[in-house]
């Protein structure tokens, strides 16, 4: 074999061995790890887990429509106000989205734009929807508010109260009246001679089990919060500017009944701090309630100054941290804090906590967005989608190796060959750039072997045309490849440029359908022209051929 037929089969060895590498994980992750069930997986040793981690990363991805996952489509919320430069305002809050999908840990994910006011997000192998809604449209925006002292509280409550009795006199006389639901309520003092109702005297307050640490407790009995919810709509004009209540996420003392209370906090409307100075937010154990996580956060070094100074001001004070108008932790504060670092609490899970980093670390969103779109693939329906579409594609490759080993005989089988490494290439080559095979990727590797089989029909027509005209077959090998090049040529090229336009304008699984299509055009061009070629130079090189089964 002289030295440029080795030098071909170097590159076809070297091609055939560098894609059996990059399969291998792929082939180790889908015939071993994959059939395992997650508590099986948790039972792995820590240098199994540490080779499950490595096979993972590096074998071939399945996209959301072959293994689960969620599909959302969110929307600008323009119902609190217009929003003036929508294409600036979409590209901020995907940023914001990118950092907090790359922060939990999907594989793959899509965030892209669609159309002028819409973000598409998919996320594959997610289990868990509802965590993942709340991580992806959560606002988070973070503030620092001070809670009013107990002389301005009261001063409200006693006017609301006021104010509320003249409006609603006959409000006492409901099912959920204080008399009804127990004598455990929070009352102001009432003068000698007063009712003791206190439903009668404070149609407000008397909602409310007990005033402490500058929130007041509201029994969460599925009646008494909705009640006060619309207490404070009735009195929204009543309520003095500087003056904002805001309800927390925790919960209060429990009422003599056991019933639970939710904790409502009278806050400064003034705030006295944002979070766009925080610099970075992660999970620790809450020291005060074991078995739960609290989130440590650290400002800039602008914010240590300005947290220093707002700390200094208000030792003996509570200082409010709101996410989102919600409180979720109010500490009092001891002294001055000059370095910047501060604990959420709030009685967070682990998964909650972790969220929250996430969140928090990624920035608050530029924009309200909502949801206009949501659809969850089971991972049962991804198995069915996975296994119908290598059946069809098995199906579809088998049929075409038929009609080559009927129609073109030995070079058929030459040429099935060429496809079976074809395919073994572009499965390689997309686990090699880490992109992921959807059903549109499957139909695009359909294609590209469609297109292969082309290639290898149009070469052996204008080789049989040679051996008509009485050439050697040598020479009738050396012209059928040489006059089919340029139509081979010129209809993948065509077909490329149209799956650039695809994937520049596409999303997700436009995407997939032609990096698949490209990669695979790719790779019949290299089966078809070179490998193919350097068989039949092998076959013709050391002796005469008087007649080629084609």
């Amino acid at each position: 074999m002289d030295r440029k037929l080795t030098t071909r089969l170097i590159v076809i060895a070297a091609v055939l061995g560098l894609s059996a590498y990059l399969l291998y994980p792929s082939y180790k992750y889908f015939g071993d790890y994959r059939k395992r069930t997650p508590d099986q997986l948790n039972q792995l040793t820590d240098a199994q887990r540490k080779s499950y981690q490595k096979t993972l990363e590096k074998s071939l991805k399945l996209g959301l429509d072959l293994q689960g996952g969620m599909h959302v489509v969110m929307e600008l919320d323009e119902s609190k106000g217009k929003v003036e430069n929508k294409g600036d305002a979409l590209d901020r809050a995907m940023e914001v989205l990118n950092t907090r999908v790359d922060a939990f840990g999907v594989a793959e994910p899509t965030v892209a734009r669609q159309g002028d006011n819409r973000i598409l997000v998919q996320l594959p192998g997610i289990d868990d929807p509802e965590r993942v809604r709340k991580l992806i449209g959560e606002v988070a925006q973070l503030k620092f508010q001070k809670v009013r002292e107990a002389q301005e509280v009261m001063p409200l409550l006693e006017n609301l109260d006021k104010k509320l009795k003249e409006k609603q006199p006959a409000r006492a006389d409901t099912d959920t009246s204080a008399t009804a639901l127990g004598d455990s309520l929070f009352q102001f003092e009432q003068k000698p001679g007063e009712s003791k109702d206190p439903a009668v005297e404070n149609p407000f307050t008397s909602q409310f089990v007990d005033y402490r640490f500058g929130a007041l407790y509201v029994p969460d009995d599925g009646v008494r919060v909705q009640r006060v919810q619309q207490l404070l709509k009735d009195l929204k004009n009543e309520i003095p500017q500087g003056f904002q209540f805001t309800w927390s996420s925790e919960q209060g003392p429990p009422t003599a009944d056991g019933l639970p209370t939710k904790a409502l906090y009278v806050l400064n409307t003034k705030k006295e701090m944002e979070g766009d100075r925080l610099e970075d937010a992660r999970i620790s154990p809450d020291p005060d309630q074991p078995g739960r996580m609290s989130v440590n956060f650290r400002l800039d070094r602008r914010g240590a100054r300005q947290f220093a100074r707002i700390t200094e001001e208000m030792v003996g004070k509570q200082l409010a941290i709101v996410l989102d108008d919600v409180v979720k932790s109010a500490p009092s504060i001891k002294g001055k804090i000059p370095s910047g670092e501060g604990v959420i609490t709030g009685s967070f899970t682990d998964k909650e906590a972790a969220d929250l980093g996430i969140v928090l670390r990624a920035g608050a969103m530029p924009v309200s967005l909502k949801f206009a779109e949501e659809r969850t693939v089971g991972p049962t329906l991804g198995s069915d989608s996975l296994r119908r579409g290598l059946t069809a594609s098995l199906v579809g490759l088998g049929l075409s190796v038929l009609f080559l080993l009927v129609y073109y005989k030995l070079s058929g089988l030459l040429a099935a060959a060429a496809l079976t490494m074809n395919l073994i290439v572009v499965l390689a080559v997309m686990a090699i750039l880490r992109a992921s095979l959807s059903l549109p990727g499957i139909a695009g590797m359909v294609l590209s072997v469609a297109m292969a089989v082309d290639a290898n029909v149009l070469i052996f027509e204008r080789i049989r045309e040679e051996l008509r005209k009485k050439k050697t077959v040598g020479a009738s090998i050396e012209a059928g490849y040489k006059n089919a090049f340029s139509a081979i040529l010129d209809s993948n090229l065509t077909t490329v440029f149209a799956a650039i336009v695809l994937f520049y304008y596409g999303t997700g699984p436009v995407r997939g359908f032609a990096v698949t299509l490209i990669i695979g055009i790719a790779a019949s061009m290299f089966t078809a022209l070179f490998v193919t070629r350097f068989v039949y130079d092998v076959i013709t090189r050391k002796r005469q051929v008087a007649k080629l089964s084609i």
